[in-house]
């Protein structure tokens, strides 16, 4: 039986071309593609897919993960197009997804990753697998990077590292040279603590780390501010 198979990019040109390479062949049954998270939660409730298959170039970025799995929570969800490097694959497994293309991989080879995917395998190189396992081993308590937001939402290690940046006035791709990390997890980790604080714009996030950083700085304090804000 194939798997049915959601495609997820705003690119149009990508959604669609994976959707013809991978409709052939028997393996998966395109139950769709859309542009956005909304769209994908649209389709996501109708036709129920076994995989979504996720562009890690959304501008959703890695926020995008988490609303996923909240419409599907039984769907594998693979990212695609993945720069294959410890932050960034530890990032996105935080997240919750269940396994990656990288961005180097040649279509000729994606139904074949797919489907060790789905199967419970990953295609990982030496470097990536051990350096998870020694981040496994320096945070034994780790939970994943986003959880629903609650009332009481703390940020991370690595958010409030960026919070601070953030408020030095420091850009998205100032952020991301300064952590050697790529500007699409940049934008996302930003995204991800406007969420969390409960405001909708980069000022108002600033102003309330501002106030935080009275106190000391953590992902303990750090916490979802007043109403006022809003």
């Amino acid at each position: 039986m194939p798997l049915e198979l959601l495609i997820l990019s705003d690119i149009r040109f990508i959604r669609e071309g994976l959707a013809e390479a991978l409709g052939h062949g028997g393996a998966f049954l395109i139950a769709g593609v859309a542009p956005d998270v909304e769209h994908a939660c649209i389709l996501a409730r109708s036709a129920s897919p076994q995989v979504m298959l996720v562009d890690t170039a959304l501008p959703q970025g890695i926020a995008a993960v988490a609303t996923l799995r909240k419409c599907v929570p039984e769907a594998k969800i693979v990212a695609f197009a993945l720069t294959e490097t410890e932050d960034e694959v530890i990032t996105w497994a935080q997240a919750g997804i269940d396994g990656y293309i990288p961005r180097n991989a040649p279509l000729t080879a994606l139904v074949g990753l797919l489907g060790r995917i789905v199967h419970g395998e990953q295609d990982c190189p030496q470097q990536i697998s051990s350096g998870m396992l020694r981040w496994i081993g320096r945070h034994p308590d780790s939970t994943p990077l986003l959880r629903p937001h609650t009332e009481h939402a703390s940020l991370t290690a690595r958010e409030c590292e960026i919070a601070i940046l953030m408020s030095a006035g420091l850009s998205n791709k100032e952020i991301a040279r300064r952590l050697g990390i790529s500007l699409a997890t940049a934008k996302s980790h930003v995204h991800n603590i406007l969420g969390k604080l409960g405001v909708s714009s980069r000022s108002q996030a600033i102003r309330h780390i501002s106030d935080q950083r009275r106190h000391e700085l953590s992902p303990a304090t750090l916490s979802t501010p007043s109403r006022d804000l809003e």
